[in-house]
């Protein structure tokens, strides 16, 4: 009889342990989107939009993504460096516009 409450007591330990492993492994599964990152004077093409994510449980970092028009009239997303000048520029704007996405378009043609 000692040895069943032994097992139920290790058994809900084990269960504890899995839910917690559960719960946590909900932030991974976002991660971060940009890894091959580029400067955007080095962007070819018209930028016809951006993206900024904030930094999150899953990704501790701020990510510019812009949305380039290629000459073969292809749409194709580009993962930016935040730190450069142009950059900067952007995310200055986008919190200056206070994060309005109608007025996009005012931070990229500056």
């Amino acid at each position: 009889m000692g040895l069943a409450k032994k097992d139920s007591a290790l058994l809900l330990a084990v269960v504890a342990a899995v839910c917690i492993q559960l719960y946590q492994a909900q932030y991974v599964v976002g991660r971060c989107r940009c890894y091959d990152l580029v400067r955007l004077k080095d962007v070819k093409g018209n930028i016809t939009s951006f993206e900024v994510k904030e930094k999150s449980a899953a990704c501790n970092k701020i990510e510019l993504i812009v949305t380039v028009m290629e000459p073969n009239s292809t749409a194709v997303e580009r993962c930016v460096k935040p730190l450069g000048f142009k950059a900067k520029q952007i995310l200055k704007c986008w919190e200056g516009i206070n994060k309005n996405e109608s007025r996009k378009m005012e931070c990229i043609n500056q």
